[in-house]
């Protein structure tokens, strides 16, 4: 008899254990449960979110980092103000290392052997024949080379560049795991060996590697100016912002890249004299980073100001930035178009370029805590870092009202007019 119930009890056990499974297997997975948490810099894991609050850590496979780029050779003109403004060097083809109209991705695992991908044109004395789209690669964001295999530039140069005809303004953005670089073109005149500003072109190339590249994309033409394309991919379509040939910044939307809807006005208040002329955006933590070029029209020059929005449409108002307090960068260089990626939930890293006296077009890089940038814009005070070390500091003379933070949506702007614009690199 005993032996009978201990059959029985271990056949019970059994049915129980079985029902159990069934019931676990049958239950499904809520895909909304799961929600995907950007991975913060350097780590090895990729984070989940649980929708009880568990967090789970999952093993993410790390690429190699390469370390067989080419490295340039600084020239001794470089050399000599290196230490002095802090200058990143920026390999070039033309070996003057000169450059401008950088854009900046991170990745914290790397992409193909590196962690930063930047895309800039050569700029020697504003020679627009050498201003041809290029890549390098780093690190850490301080040692910079051509990737072995790519040959720069990456565009390669205009057909009709003795007569003017050059390109600009290179962007770089990732759609899936693919890379893209957009630039623009402007075709030569004949007889004035001089680019033709009326009409503006937009090529893009795609890589999925970042040493070969297709050929060239014709994307958009346009008779009112597309300055400086700023892009971001996210949901499946393509974000736009862009300064047309009435120093106004542009925001439009696309799903293939070739087809831009929805064209409108942002709004943005820059000091007096000021307007938009180049950009750069990212968006991060749900709200959209505006680094934005702003032209002096009473005096042609330009400076670096702030922003931000939640709608990419509705700026703050923007708040000068200047990346040291040497008096040369403070009053007599170029703040030309930057960029800046973050690298952790609490970081930005930033390339700025400018001009110096003497036409000498440079980059320097640092870092800078988001939460400055936010206080910046919220307080709309000027934020100046200090030289060398680039620790901040405040300049208490300059404060600009900033109650245009948030407005309601504006209508779409006809494009009915037009207007020849001078531009710069």
């Amino acid at each position: 008899m005993k032996y009978i119930k201990r059959i029985l009890t271990v056949c019970i056990i059994v049915i129980l254990f079985e029902v159990g499974i069934f019931i676990i297997h049958s239950v499904p997975v809520r895909k909304s449960s799961l929600q995907k948490v950007s991975p913060t810099s350097k780590t090895l894991v990729q984070n989940y979110r649980m929708s009880k609050g568990v967090t789970k850590k999952v093993a993410v496979a790390v690429q190699p980092l390469r370390s067989d780029g080419v490295h340039g050779k600084p020239t001794k003109k470089f050399l000599a103000v290196k230490n002095l403004y802090n200058l990143m060097f920026s390999p070039t083809y033309d070996g003057s290392g000169q450059a401008t109209h950088p854009k900046l991705l991170y990745f914290p695992n790397g992409w193909n052997g590196y962690r930063y991908w930047m895309s800039y044109t050569p700029y020697p004395a504003m020679n627009a024949s050498l201003e041809n789209p290029c890549i390098v690669t780093s690190n850490d964001l301080k040692t910079w080379v051509v990737p072995k295999g790519l040959h720069n530039p990456v565009s390669g140069v205009p057909a009709d560049v003795r007569q003017g005809g050059h390109y600009s303004d290179s962007e770089l953005v990732m759609r899936g795991n693919t890379m893209e670089l957009w630039y623009r073109y402007n075709h030569g005149n004949k007889k004035t060996k001089r680019p033709v500003y009326s009409m503006d072109y937009y090529y893009r190339r795609v890589s999925t590697d970042g040493i070969h590249w297709s050929s060239a994309q014709l994307m958009r033409a346009s008779k009112t100016s597309i300055l400086s394309l700023a892009a971001i991919y996210r949901n499946g379509e393509y974000q736009f912002w862009y300064t047309d040939c009435y120093h106004r910044l542009i925001y439009a939307v696309s799903r293939d890249g070739y087809t831009w809807i929805h064209p409108q006005k942002c709004e943005i208040q820059l000091p007096a004299g000021y307007a938009p002329w180049h950009q750069d955006v990212i968006y991060y933590q749900d709200k959209y980073y505006l680094l934005q070029t702003g032209i002096y029209k009473p005096k042609y020059s330009f400076a670096l100001f702030l922003s931000e929005s939640y709608d990419g449409i509705h700026f703050t108002d923007g708040t000068p930035f200047y990346p040291s307090n040497n008096s040369v960068i403070l009053h007599k260089a170029w703040l030309y178009r930057s960029t800046m990626v973050p690298i952790s939930r609490t970081t930005f890293d930033m390339v700025v370029s400018y001009m110096l006296p003497g036409n000498k077009w440079f980059m320097t890089q640092f870092t800078l805590p988001v939460a400055e940038w936010d206080n910046a814009c919220f307080t709309n005070q000027e934020l100046v870092l200090k030289a060398p070390h680039l620790r901040k500091t405040v300049k208490l003379n300059h404060v600009i009202s900033n109650s245009r933070k948030y407005q309601s949506p504006v209508s779409q702007p006809q494009y009915s007019f037009h207007q020849n614009l001078r531009s710069a690199p």
